[in-house]
């Protein structure tokens, strides 16, 4: 029952967001689908830069354990921090592409 919760507490905050970005913002409908498309992009470089950015973590990790030899553990990899922080790399690179447009 809480997923359902969530699910209805984004779906009723969502449609409050789009009456007033239509009504108030005066934004147009039409161009919603186009902009779910570049939300969907953004995410998958999301994606893009959160496996690039663990498997750099692996690498660095597995290679000083077997330069130094002392036990460095992965999952400090397991941390939110890098997914948020591939958002925000992936957010730039995304807004540094539409602006060379």
């Amino acid at each position: 029952m809480p997923s359902l919760t969530l699910v209805v507490i984004v779906l009723l905050t969502s449609v409050g967001a789009f009456l007033v970005a239509t009504r108030g913002v005066r934004l147009r409908g039409a161009a919603l689908p186009g902009a779910v498309i570049s939300a969907l992009d953004c995410l998958g470089l999301a994606v893009l830069f959160l496996l690039g950015n663990l498997g750099l973590g692996l690498v660095l990790v597995l290679g000083l354990r077997a330069m130094t030899g002392q036990f460095l553990s992965v999952y400090m990899l397991n941390d939110a921090t890098l997914a948020v922080l591939s958002l925000l790399q992936a957010l730039v690179l995304h807004c540094w592409q539409a602006r060379s447009k």
